[in-house]
């Protein structure tokens, strides 16, 4: 009976340790597509343009013009796996032709340059989900602008990504959620008279973002053929 005792508290003081035990660390990292230098200059021009309503874009605080393709956290030693499976993604693709389409704003009032999701773009966002989702962590953090998408939220709950898949929808974030008034103002001014803008997708990109998924600086870029 002793020896049972003994056993059962054995077993209860590591069950305990080991839901005590730190997660590892996690870091949330973006695998995007780098446009051609022609989409830094519209989106400067945008930039310009908010700041004459008194909007301070996303660009005009430093955060580079990007294409999300799979957004996600991952344990931090697992980037140099991410890299290597992203530099050999890159290498399987060639570059290919874009459309910077319109304007849009969001029901939480965030602004979009919306990227013409061609057959190539989806196939390529569905295959880098595919190729780094198995690196991913498993309890990332939801970020609190899906709970306006209850199908993005189901989306993050099953691949740790809202944007995946059906619900993939390419775009460069402009600006995050700002004052209603003035976003209505600069869409009746500019938003609504945007001309769409061709361009090329160059290759794929790395970079830790912060919570709304902006970066700074990128940790690895990898060109597609030409």
């Amino acid at each position: 009976m002793l020896k049972k005792c003994i056993l059962t508290l054995a077993f209860v003081s590591l069950s305990q340790a080991a839901l005590a035990s730190p997660s590892p660390a996690a870091t949330s990292y973006n695998l995007f597509l780098i446009p051609s230098h022609n989409v830094d200059t519209t989106v400067s021009t945008i930039s310009n343009q908010l700041k004459q309503h008194q909007l301070s874009a996303l660009y005009s605080q430093g955060y580079l013009p990007h294409i999300t393709l799979y957004l996600t956290e991952y344990p931090t030693t697992n980037l140099k796996l991410l890299q290597q499976q992203a530099q050999q993604l890159a290498h399987q693709w060639h570059q290919f032709p874009l459309t910077l389409k319109h304007i849009e704003r969001t029901k939480g009032d965030w602004l979009m340059l919306k990227v013409s999701n061609t057959r190539e773009l989806q196939r390529l966002a569905d295959t880098a989900a595919i190729t780094v989702s198995p690196l991913r962590s498993m309890d990332p953090k939801v970020p609190a602008w899906v709970s306006h998408y209850p199908e993005k939220l189901a989306a993050f709950q099953r691949y740790g990504s809202p944007n995946v898949f059906t619900n993939f929808e390419p775009h460069i974030t402009l600006l995050s959620q700002s004052d209603p008034q003035k976003l209505t103002q600069f869409m009746a001014d500019y938003g609504d008279k945007f001309q769409s803008v061709n361009f090329k997708a160059l290759g794929i990109g790395i970079a830790a973002v912060n919570s709304n998924g902006q970066a700074k600086a990128v940790i690895a870029r990898y060109s597609f053929a030409k």
